[in-house]
């Protein structure tokens, strides 16, 4: 399934990305997260349709009859169909091109720093 941003996130972080001087990256590499980017996804893409009843499923059929044998058979529709679009998540996730690793270290033996998006390691 695809995922994509909100729009009202975009909207939002777009005016304060270019006053931090996003465009200008003097140093290549040392951000894991681009300025103005969101490492969460609020939205996906729906995966079902509406038909023309207004009626919203993964597959629509209809019964035909076949004037020969007189069986009715299952006819499964594709036209008329208009995709579902965006829907919105229950809760926000991960981006999935998300550029780090994330784990739990409370178990894990040895001191370990924890890094912040967007600062440097200096």
């Amino acid at each position: 399934m695809g995922q994509s941003a909100s729009n009202v996130s975009k909207f939002i972080s777009y005016p304060f990305s270019w006053m931090r001087g996003s465009d200008k990256r003097s140093d290549m590499g040392k951000d894991l997260v681009p300025r103005g980017a969101s490492v969460f996804v609020f939205k996906r893409k729906g995966s079902m349709y509406f038909d023309e009843d207004g009626d919203l499923a993964h597959e629509f059929y209809c019964e035909v009859a076949d004037r020969k044998t007189k069986k009715v058979v299952m006819q499964r529709v594709s036209h008329n169909l208009v995709p579902q679009g965006d829907v919105d998540l229950p809760y926000p996730r991960l981006h999935g091109d998300l550029p780090m690793i994330v784990f739990e270290t409370t178990n894990m033996p040895g001191n370990y720093y924890v890094h912040s998006l967007g600062q440097s390691s200096s």
